[in-house]
């Protein structure tokens, strides 16, 4: 663990400690029950630790969802509180970056009380995430999200996953199909590439469009999306984003000079590597853009590479928050 990941555990410990709860350092959510009101606290977003959400469930005796305004209410009571939602029976407070420890501990330890105050006044009752029934439950981290689960509820999603991961299992990849759905995919990639070109940007937009469309095709065609899939459409990425600039370069030649001699677009497209040779496209130029376009690549495909890669690890991973025992049979 680096110097940074410790400390950031300490100040974890340390808001558990304030707010009277525990901190499951495996799990790296802050958990416990507070007046009857199971809850988990976490930073949703790692690149941001210090900007923490605090979820629960709960339930109105009439069965209305906090509206607008009592969102907007609960929000405004305390200063470190940026947003208050909730989706079904999952009510999520979002808090403000506070690195400072002791103004974190304070922010937590406010928004916990006046939640659950809150909460309390308005007829909400403590309940599972997903039946609704306001029994006993416990904390977990299933999916990538959190919930909290009567014993009933986390029995059947138990069973439920498992029957997921050996449909998952038994599904064969088809590297072939997967490979022309990557290729399809990409497209939407090389538009977007010589969109943006033809306006003069160069984007990470297209580099996440890419890979979200190479991703999603060989996926979908594919089968599954295993780590030699993600090889695989890496490289159609790196190969179509070759063609997509040679092809963005094709247009600018047509609409200049090839339409005047009545070639298509496809015989500028093949006379490219000539023009550059010739220099009649300065190679320097060439490569500076193509050089930039990779690097817009990497910007927009590396997170959405990790997002995916992220997703696939926690589909159907079960694990009760307090304890290093989880349940995932999905193949990596």
């Amino acid at each position: 663990m680096n110097r940074k990941m410790s400390k950031l555990t300490d100040n974890y410990a340390a808001v558990a400690a304030a707010a009277g709860l525990r901190y499951d350092s495996a799990n790296n959510v802050i958990y416990g029950q507070r007046n009857g009101y199971d809850l988990c606290i976490y930073a949703a977003d790692r690149n941001y630790g210090y900007m923490l959400s605090i979820h629960t469930a709960a339930k109105n005796r009439s069965g209305q969802a906090l509206t607008k305004d009592e969102s907007r209410e609960l929000a405004k009571s305390v200063k470190a509180i940026m947003s208050v939602k909730q989706d079904g029976n999952h009510i999520t407070v979002v808090l403000s970056n506070t690195p400072k420890l002791e103004k974190l501990k304070t922010a937590v330890t406010e928004a916990i009380n006046s939640t659950l105050s809150f909460l309390q006044a308005r007829g909400y009752e403590p309940c599972c995430s997903i039946c609704g029934q306001n029994v006993e439950t416990a904390g977990y981290q299933a999916g990538g999200g959190y919930m909290h689960l009567c014993p009933d509820c986390e029995g059947k999603m138990r069973g439920n996953y498992m029957a997921s991961s050996q449909e998952k299992q038994r599904k064969k990849e088809n590297i072939v199909g997967g490979i022309i759905g990557a290729l399809i995919g990409s497209l939407l990639g090389v538009v977007c590439i010589i969109i943006l070109n033809q306006l003069g940007y160069v984007a990470a937009l297209s580099g996440a469009v890419m890979a979200v469309g190479v991703l999603k095709g060989y996926e979908l065609l594919g089968g599954k999306l295993t780590t030699k899939g993600i090889v695989i459409s890496v490289v159609v990425m790196l190969l179509m984003t070759y063609l997509g600039d040679r092809l963005d370069w094709a247009i600018v030649m047509h609409r200049e000079i090839g339409a005047g001699y009545g070639m298509n677009i496809f015989e500028c497209y093949r006379l490219i590597p000539t023009m550059v040779e010739s220099g009649a496209i300065e190679m320097n130029n060439y490569l500076l853009n193509l050089g930039m376009i990779y690097i817009f690549l990497l910007l927009g495909a590396v997170p959405t590479i990790r997002s995916r890669a992220s997703e696939r690890k926690n589909e159907n991973r079960m694990v009760k928050i307090g304890t290093v025992s989880s349940y995932n049979t999905l193949e990596q």
